[in-house]
Order: structure tokens, then sequence, then C-alpha cells
């Protein structure tokens, strides 16, 4: 049995699926769920690109059935903070441990391993984890995305004779980033949690915008000649947003 991420665009989607060649599969199965997202499993000697037809003839089926799972995202219950919880970071859903330590100790959250853990005093009910662990997760965020914001800019200044006069990480409400009058760009903390071709499509689209304040075509013509996909990357953030977020 053999496995591997491939994308496939249907429309303007870009759509990740994990692609599994078993001896055992004697026709195409397609499934999307909560946890594995969606899996194609083909025949040992099925090609990509036979795999690709068969997916474009199911265009449809799929678009829906990965809305309907995308809604079902949206609309659960508030996270609890528990462990077990999924959490995002660049892409990737990464799982909460919460350890219980002596009640003297001051709440933290550590990243390791692939895992997030967060250790809380012994004396705070599981009620009452998402009040403790909540705004740590958030401190998280907003320096991880200080960070990769920043260092992704860099990358990109090359593109630009002015520079940004400020690069900050703030909370914005229902945007992604802002570019000034006098080119301060300002950056949504939640971007970090998404891959990293979503974050250089924000940072991509404030920096241009300090050459056109608008979004004339001038402006994504600028944008497509430093990010020729930035349609798909711009309608995987339409489509997605709303899940970046705790």
């Amino acid at each position: 049995m053999e496995q591997k991420m491939e994308q496939i665009k249907i429309g303007n989607t870009l759509i990740d699926y994990r692609l599994i060649h078993s001896s055992r599969q004697k026709t195409i199965e397609l499934i999307i769920d909560l946890d594995s997202g969606f899996t194609v499993k083909a025949p040992s000697g099925m090609s990509k690109e036979e795999v690709a037809v068969n997916l474009r003839r199911k265009a449809s089926w799929i678009i829906t059935n990965l809305d309907k799972m995308n809604e079902v995202i949206r609309n659960e219950t508030r996270k609890e903070f528990v462990s077990g919880e999924k959490f995002l970071y660049k892409g990737k859903h990464y799982r909460l441990k919460v350890v219980q330590v002596n009640e003297e100790i001051v709440p933290s959250l550590t990243f390791t391993h692939s895992k997030f853990m967060a250790y809380v005093p012994a004396n705070v009910p599981e009620y009452d984890y998402p009040r403790i662990i909540q705004p740590l997760f958030i401190n998280f965020y907003h320096e991880k995305a200080e960070k990769v914001l920043k260092q992704r800019a860099r990358k990109y200044l090359l593109y630009f004779d002015d520079k940004p006069s400020l690069i900050k990480i703030q909370t914005l409400k229902n945007k992604w980033g802002n570019c000034s009058k006098t080119n301060q760009l300002r950056f949504n903390w939640r971007v970090v949690m998404a891959k990293m071709s979503i974050i250089d499509y924000v940072v991509v689209h404030e920096l241009c915008h300090t050459k056109y304040k608008d979004h004339s075509k001038a402006f994504w013509n600028e944008v497509q000649k430093i990010l020729p996909d930035y349609e798909e990357r711009k309608e995987w953030l339409r489509v997605h947003g709303d899940l970046l977020k705790i």
C-alpha cells in the first residue's frame, strides 16, 4: 500500500487529498471525513492522471461534500481546550494534551514533537480550561505570526522598491491584513494557522498595496507577477477562512 499527498484544481479551488494505491482496491473510492479530510483510494495500476480524470468526473460530489464537512467544522461547538482536541498551525492539525501539575504552577503552553502541551494547576476544573488555555493559544499564535509573517515579508520585499514603514501583528476584525496610507502593514495573527502558501498570499497582497492602494487591475497584475496562482490562494481563503479560528 502506497500513499502520498496530492492536489487537484477544480474551478479556482485547489484541493488537497491523500492518494492511497492498494492492490486490494479494484475501483477508485472517495472518502471525505472530519478526521482525515479527503482520501482517494485507487487500484495499484492506476496512474495519477487517471485518478485526476476520475476526480474531475466527480467534481460536483467532491465540492458538495467538502462544503458540508467545512460547514460542520464551522458550526461545531466551541473549543473545550481538553486533551485530544486538534488545533491548526501553519496548515496542519496538532493535538492538544493538557497536563495538571501542582496548584502553584503558572499556566503555560508549549509546542513540541508535533503536539501542543498545556500545563495547568491541578485545582483548575475542566470546565474552566477555555478561560485558562485559550489566551495561551492566542499568545502562541501571536508570537509565531510575528516571526513567520515578518520572515515571509523579508523574502518578498525583493520585489519592491518602497519598504513598509511598519509591520505589526494584531487582532483585525474581518480582515487578514491592512496597509495604511503611510505603508504601515498590519496582519491578523490568525493567518499563521493557514498553510504557508496562504500566508504568502496575504503578505504579498498587503505588500502590493504599498504600490497600489486600491484593488484595481494594476494591483492584481502586480500580485500575479509574484504569485501566478494567486486566484487559487485567494479562493482558498474565501472558502476556508472561517476555519482559522479558536
